[in-house]
């Protein structure tokens, strides 16, 4: 270990480097190799940050199952840290592993009450995948338990914007955070949204069967997903439709390229919501053009 780098300057430059990793979809053995070297060099001080980051490095890899195991040696060695908590569900955001996070998030939220700034996190990553009935739910909870739940009042439209930096600054008061978390923006009347779903006899989950297919498609590709907006739409001439708009670094070409791909995906994947027409997913660049290299 430097001797000018402390061990929470390792653990969250290596935190940023690996989630940067993880939104890539980038199954790099550099960045494995150094995240791995890292843990080792935490694990005489610090061994549960030492078994997160193995966690990190083998999720890079595509070996999830084994990230999970290395998540629970932390959260055994600390249990009472929310911040590993979110971190996890973070991780499997990112990657696309809905049923995961819904499992984790189940498991997870009695221990979230009272602490507004992980809940503020985890409602942001649930609507990253289109969990948006927990997201409800449990924004519901924070304003019951007298917090400040943010957007608009419960009973007219309903809006969430996640302030990813925000949260983090409050978090490293006391424990590091991710940097950044993944960040969800939505704004629709949850109990007309969801009626929609009875209608068609689904789950309150069944956005995100298809967001989660989206977020793993692009990983493949190789683009990284920055933030998920959600719009509920009333039709007078068709189905009345959840708009889901994915904000990737890429430009227009490579976007609607990648989205014309996705859309045999999605034909191939048969998902009830998205052929009744009462859910679409765009991907939407953020770049006008390739950023030009640096030949300096």
């Amino acid at each position: 270990m430097s001797n000018s780098a402390t061990p929470d300057t390792i653990f969250n430059n290596t935190l940023g480097e690996a989630f940067e990793a993880l939104k890539l979809g980038a199954n790099d053995l550099v960045t494995v190799r150094r995240v791995q070297r890292r843990a080792d060099e935490l694990a005489s001080i610090d061994a549960a940050g030492a078994w997160e980051l193995r966690a990190y490095a083998s999720a890079i890899k595509n070996a999830f199952d084994a990230a999970d195991e290395m998540f629970a040696c932390a959260l055994r060695l600390q249990p009472g840290n929310l911040n590993i908590r979110v971190r996890w569900l973070a991780m499997l955001c990112v990657t696309g592993q809905v049923g995961k996070v819904k499992e984790k998030f189940i498991a997870f939220r009695p221990g979230l009450d009272g602490n507004f700034a992980a809940m503020g996190a985890v409602i942001s990553l649930l609507g990253y995948v289109g969990l948006l009935h927990d997201a409800f739910q449990l924004r519901q909870r924070v304003a019951a338990l007298g917090g400040n739940p943010g957007g608009h009042a419960f009973d007219g439209d309903f809006g969430i914007a996640s302030a990813p930096e925000m949260v983090r600054e409050k978090m490293l008061a006391t424990e590091d955070f991710p940097e950044p978390l993944p960040s969800s923006v939505y704004t629709f009347s949850a109990e007309d949204a969801e009626q929609v779903l009875a209608d068609q006899g689904l789950s309150v989950d069944a956005w995100s069967e298809p967001i989660g297919c989206a977020i793993r498609f692009l990983r493949q590709k190789r683009l990284k997903v920055v933030a998920v907006k959600s719009s509920f739409i009333p039709h007078d001439d068709r189905a009345t439709a959840m708009h889901f708009q994915l904000l990737i670094v890429a430009t227009p070409d490579i976007c609607w390229e990648a989205e014309w791909e996705f859309c045999g995906v999605l034909v191939d994947r048969d998902f009830p919501i998205i052929n009744s027409g009462t859910a679409t997913i765009a991907f939407i660049p953020t770049l006008r053009e390739a950023p030009r290299a640096n030949h300096s």
